[in-house]
């Protein structure tokens, strides 16, 4: 298997940072994000995009950063980037004009974002 699809197979259990609200029952709402991952996973590909508001700490808006995209739906991306281990979300419709609007972390983090 894919070392990359393998890292986002072992997070998808990870629910650290989703919001969840009463009444919904949060395994529930973590299965379910973890299922729309898998049912939008697509084979490993380089995406890049640009750093924009609200912002990363660690990045300056306007920055290019670059990652490979493991599921995408309707303008949504969600990017693994191995030099910091961590899962992005971008955002647009034009593969060539993305936006990085701050969010990372786990996969369905970012997916519920």
């Amino acid at each position: 298997m894919n070392p990359i699809v393998e890292r986002l197979e072992s997070r998808l259990a990870d629910g650290t940072g989703v919001y969840v609200h009463d009444p919904i029952d949060p395994v529930v709402y973590f299965s379910e994000l973890a299922e729309d991952i898998k049912r939008n996973a697509c084979k490993p590909f380089q995406l890049s995009a640009t750093a924009v508001a609200p912002g990363f700490p660690h990045i300056s808006d306007g920055v290019r950063i670059s990652g490979f995209c493991v599921a995408k739906s309707d303008g949504y991306w969600l990017v693994y980037r191995p030099e910091d281990d961590t899962f992005y979300a971008f955002w647009g419709s034009d593969k060539e004009n993305l936006g990085a609007p701050g969010i990372f972390g786990p996969p369905l983090y970012c997916w519920s974002a």
